[in-house]
């Protein structure tokens, strides 16, 4: 909330701070001012002395440029809250002493008073300032001899017309407010999606084509003739990892959970880790069975690269309405406490399949495996696929 006072502060009502409506609100303003312009004539037309015309025409003219001040500084958001509010207190004087000096016919400045009331206090403020207007306007009936009652009913309708104006425009620029912050984190989810699936998908495959170029030299240094088949299998990997990042950057890429495992089985035996598998959990949702394949493939893929194991065995069950993947090898462990990840290349990895996980209501856990080793586990509610199924 600004402080500032003056042109170029930044204003507090819920309202302002939305400058493309400034134009059509002057001219819109100005138009409705026309009815006082008859004021002036009819006053000259009753001889009165020149300098009484001349002070009401320019008393006119202030109230006038006020009223039209105060609209275009509430659509603009140029001016702040307090200057319209201090704007207010000569428009209040005008329109007391206008009517008490010249008569009843300008008693219709107390519906547009009524009216900038609206708009140039706080939005709390509203209906305080309507009843101030209604009680002038009993006032000022009172002293010029003006028909009460309908003074009062067109000064409280013009005010109530006036705030449920002003209640329109402050829900439409919430509105507008909440769809930009919206739009923000639409894209701040899909950049953090974007860089977790590059992240996934080419730590995973440039891998494989490391595992697969090693493979390819020690051939070419022992003679093997066969060198032309493993180039061939790099090619094929080169093309596999293209399209892997064109499913990712159009964000439809959906895995397979038995699809990555045996895919992570040959990787890890060019690696010279044997595999296990024990698989028993059916059909998984399919948002569930996604983000346990990215954790498998992040998790085999250190194995690959870190882990330093013979043996490794991945475990899938489905029990007590939750989806479980469990990863363990016989390596040389997490170099930290349990639950938390091993230092490394991979530690951004884990973070990123951890807000999977966690965005699932699942939990992602790691520490050492039993008899040694590291161990890594997933577990995902079955529940978590029908909300997103909701969501979509």
């Amino acid at each position: 909330m600004s402080r500032g006072f003056g042109p170029g502060a930044k204003p507090v009502g819920a309202g302002a701070g939305e400058p493309a409506s400034s134009r059509g609100a002057v001219v819109g303003t100005t138009v409705g001012l026309i009815p006082l312009f008859g004021l002036v004539p009819s006053l000259s037309a009753s001889d009165s002395p020149f300098l009484t015309v001349l002070a009401a025409a320019c008393a006119l003219g202030l109230f006038a440029a006020s009223q039209v001040i105060l609209a275009w500084s509430y659509h603009s958001a140029r001016l702040d809250q307090r200057f319209r509010f201090a704007l207010l207190v000569p428009l209040t004087a005008l329109s007391v002493a206008l009517p008490l000096w010249l008569g009843k016919d300008w008693t219709i400045l107390l519906p547009y008073l009524s009216a900038t009331g609206a708009v140039a206090v706080p939005a709390r403020l509203t209906l305080p300032a309507l009843a101030a207007s209604a009680a002038l306007a009993v006032f000022v009936a009172g002293r010029t001899g003006a028909d009460t009652t309908a003074l009062v009913v067109m000064t409280t309708a013009v005010g109530l017309a006036m705030t449920t104006y002003r209640r329109i425009l402050d829900l439409n620029a919430e509105l507008r407010r909440t769809r930009r912050a919206l739009a923000r984190a639409a894209v701040t989810e899909e950049r953090l999606r974007f860089s977790r699936d590059m992240h996934d998908t080419l730590g995973h495959s440039l891998l494989q084509l490391t595992l697969r170029a090693e493979v390819t030299r020690r051939l070419y240094q022992v003679g093997e003739t066969d060198v032309e088949a493993e180039l061939q299998k790099i090619e094929d990997m080169g093309r596999q990892c293209l399209e892997q990042v064109r499913e990712a950057v159009t964000g439809y890429r959906q895995l397979s959970l038995s699809a990555v495992i045996e895919e992570a089985r040959t990787t890890l035996a060019d690696a010279g880790v044997s595999v296990t598998v024990d698989a028993a959990a059916g059909r998984l949702p399919e948002v569930v069975e996604t983000a346990l394949s990215w954790v498998a493939r992040e998790a085999l893929t250190n194995v690959a690269r870190h882990s330093r194991a013979a043996n490794c065995r991945v475990v899938v069950r489905s029990e007590d309405g939750r989806a479980l993947l469990q990863v363990l090898d016989d390596g040389i462990g997490p170099a930290r406490p349990a639950r938390h990840p091993r230092p490394g290349p991979d530690g951004n990895g884990l973070a990123g399949l951890t807000e999977r996980v966690t965005a699932l209501d699942g939990r992602l856990r790691t520490g050492s495996a039993p008899g040694g080793g590291f161990r890594l586990q997933a577990t995902i509610p079955l529940a978590a696929g029908d909300r997103a199924r909701e969501t979509t």
